[in-house]
């Protein structure tokens, strides 16, 4: 075949069902060979770092849907593909680099609360807004290990939860350190190689319920419609209450005139 640049190389092709198009799988160690990252192009240091089995941190990248992330990106080992994790893969377990994102829920944080997360004290946020297009306000935590976000209606209740941790094992499938960490991350990832009651493989979308503490197995990504309606019912609510703030400065006072 003949790369963007022009030069022949050879690869084995496979279809990705994570990023639902064409991927190459390169023989000699899969050097990684692409300039960018959801629209971030990358240094020539990062793509070294890659190819070198170390982490790198992209910010700002872009999802399909148009919603920016910023993420820890390190090639999975067996696969050679960009695994993304809100920790840095590279840094010692109990004493994690973990990555606090700019904005939760439609609210944006500032310096002193990203830095109360990433030290792993507890933050309260208000007008926050669900899935639903409800507002609601609750206690917050990082997870130091994994960098997953925890709610709670009081300061209280973190202690009251189980640490659910994801077993080393689903259906007769080893799972890969990358699979790992998504998971306690929070992410649904395909799991194939499954082995059913009737001896016979099967892959499904695996995604842990930290409220359970079990695992809940889905035939699709249960995350892509979720995270879009999100998303969309966040922007609303943001313009509403904009329209609401500028309402309120235009709004005549009693006994004033507005000249």
């Amino acid at each position: 075949m003949k790369s963007q640049a022009g030069n022949d190389f050879d690869a084995k092709v496979q279809i990705s069902a994570e990023r639902r198009g064409i991927e190459y799988i390169f023989e000699n160690d899969r050097v990684f060979n692409r300039q960018e990252l959801g629209g971030v192009k990358l240094t020539k240091q990062q793509v070294e770092d890659l190819n070198l089995g170390k982490a790198i941190f992209v910010e700002d990248m872009k999802r399909k849907d148009g919603e920016y992330f910023s993420s820890f990106v390190k090639l999975d080992p067996q696969s050679g593909r960009p695994a993304y994790t809100r920790y840095n893969p590279d840094s010692p377990e109990g004493d994690r680099e973990i990555y606090i994102p700019k904005e939760i829920n439609g609210v944006k944080l500032t310096g002193e609360e990203r830095d109360a997360l990433r030290e792993g004290r507890t933050i309260f946020l208000n007008d926050m807004v669900t899935r639903r297009g409800e507002e609601f306000s609750s206690y917050i935590r990082a997870d130091l290990e994994t960098g997953r976000l925890s709610y709670a209606k009081t300061m209280d209740g973190f202690e009251q939860r189980e640490q659910f941790k994801i077993p080393a094992e689903l259906w007769g499938r080893t799972l890969t350190a990358t699979e790992r960490a998504q998971l306690q991350d929070g992410k649904a990832v395909l799991i194939e190689g499954m082995i059913g009651f009737d001896k016979k493989p099967f892959a499904q979308y695996v995604k842990a319920n930290f409220n359970t503490g079990r695992l809940d197995y889905y035939n699709e990504d249960p995350t892509r419609k979720r995270d879009a309606s999100q998303r969309n019912v966040v922007a609303q609510a943001q313009e509403r209450r904009q329209s609401q703030g500028q309402g309120q400065q235009n709004r005549k006072p009693k006994g004033q005139s507005v000249g």
